[in-house]
């Protein structure tokens, strides 16, 4: 406001001038005005940095209780007379953080250094370690090892396979270890350690009756572990019941599903690829409804949502990929009425057309009851590279394999939902089974469950088991 002020003030001083003094002086005096409109410009952006800096200091009382102002670290000019730069000051206030940028005006050059972001960021580290201690304390008491195997069941009766998936955790990393020699970017040492510290110890709440639920443990997220695509085909399988469930719920079942596998011919490793992308690509004409394509027009009308699980299986006979899609389909229930209704060969010419190929691809067409539904989501619930099957191959073509499935892996999505899905899994705000914060524990709402002590079981190599310990 001073600024704006100066320069009107100037500027009707500099009117009068020029009506009362000569022509040839009045370039003269321009320039004299002209230095002291800057100067005012100076001085007001001065004022205004000079109170932005005090409100900057007070905030310290203000946010983080501090007993002695915390005042600036290092103020330094830097090449004020080449530059003729001047740092601005922009203060973020947040609940427990107070952070600032420095941007460069037209002007002088100030650069102000703090430490107030670093001893937010302390008090913050304070106030987690603090919060994370109270609930240890709040846990039940660790009962004595007693030396015995794990045996974890789930809510139907079925045992968990937990020594398997380990077992085959640790046959991966070995066959990682290989193939950094072949090619060492393949995975960082980081993730290398991640992997052989995936699922070491389990940690259990136990009820009185000796009823387990996992509590707390240590998963890699590596793409092609065992451990973690077991836990990702639970959680997804999860998912889609909840979905599925819902959506029946909301249209008194009068939406109707299919199962569909889309196919096409096996690759080798180096087009392995390239195929992905162009199935992927193809499936997007299928049943994106923005994209007219004349084959897929008549199964769009029918179309509410869709959930595509990509897989891709090896073929140790032949050294080939098979990648292949697994689809669920939400469509009217009108699609089954003889006008609608596209049968098996018509969804095989369909398919070739869409994949831009001369033969007629294998394409398997089922519809849900409601019976076989569960059977279909776990079908689909199957994680998309599998490698349980390869790492018993003999070890060199094990290597080569898991060299190709890594890359395939990388910045890759390999489950997708649209349609009615979608918005249901937006609606009960589930979480992305792919994400890499992604809850594999699944532990739940624990006060539910009626603890009264913790067991912990430690995988033991020797005897290639979980043992409480």
């Amino acid at each position: 406001m001073t600024a704006r002020k100066a320069k009107r003030g100037g500027n009707s001083q500099k009117d009068n001038f020029n009506q009362n003094v000569p022509k040839k002086a009045r370039s003269v005096l321009n320039k004299e005005f002209e230095k002291k409109i800057m100067c005012n410009d100076m001085l007001a952006k001065f004022v205004i940095d000079f109170l932005c800096i005090i409100l900057f200091f007070s905030m310290d009382f203000l946010l983080l209780d501090n007993k002695k102002p915390l005042f600036c670290d290092i103020i330094k000019l830097q090449d004020k007379i080449k530059k003729q730069n001047r740092g601005v000051l922009y203060m973020l206030f947040s609940k427990n953080s107070l952070k600032h940028t420095a941007t460069k005006s037209n002007t002088l050059n100030l650069h102000v250094v703090n430490k107030l972001e670093q001893v937010a960021q302390q008090v913050i580290h304070k106030k987690a370690v603090a919060k994370a201690v109270a609930k240890r304390e709040a846990e039940p008491p660790v009962q004595q090892p007693t030396g015995e195997k794990l045996v974890d069941y789930s809510t139907t009766g079925k045992k968990r396979k937990w020594d398997l998936h380990k077992q085959n955790n640790l046959k991966l990393l070995e066959l990682y270890k290989q193939a950094i020699k072949i090619n060492p970017s393949v995975i960082s040492p980081k993730r290398l350690q991640d992997l052989a510290d995936c699922a070491n110890q389990l940690e259990y709440l136990q009820d009185a009756e000796g009823n387990k639920k996992l509590y707390r443990t240590y998963f890699c997220r590596v793409r092609l572990c065992p451990m973690c695509q077991w836990r990702r085909s639970l959680k997804l399988f999860s998912q889609v019941s909840k979905i599925t469930d819902y959506i029946n719920q909301q249209n008194n079942n009068q939406v109707r599903y299919l199962f569909i596998t889309l196919t096409q011919k096996n690759c080798c490793g180096s087009e392995l690829v390239q195929e992905i992308n162009k199935i992927n690509k193809s499936f997007s004409l299928l049943v994106d409804k923005t994209k007219r394509v004349q084959p897929a027009t008549k199964f769009k009308k029918m179309l509410l949502g869709y959930i595509k699980s990509t897989e891709v299986t090896y073929n140790p006979k032949t050294k080939t990929y098979h990648p292949h899609l697994h689809c669920i389909f939400a469509v009217q229930e009108e699609y089954f009425n003889k006008v609608n209704y596209i049968n098996k060969n018509t969804w095989r010419a369909i398919w070739a057309d869409l994949l831009k190929v001369d033969y007629l691809p294998q394409v398997n067409v089922q519809a849900i009851k409601p019976a076989r539904q569960q059977k279909a989501v776990a079908e689909l619930a199957k994680y998309p590279a599998k490698v349980s099957s390869i790492l018993n191959l003999p070890q060199m073509q094990a290597v080569q394999v898991i060299i190709d499935l890594t890359t395939l892996c990388y910045k890759r999505r390999f489950v997708a939902f649209g349609g009615i899905f979608k918005k249901t899994k937006a609606l009960l705000k589930l979480q992305d089974v792919e994400a890499e914060n992604a809850d594999l524990v699944g532990a739940g709402n624990i006060k539910e469950f009626n603890y009264v002590a913790r067991a912990i079981y430690k995988y033991n190599v020797k005897f290639g088991c979980y043992i409480s310990s």
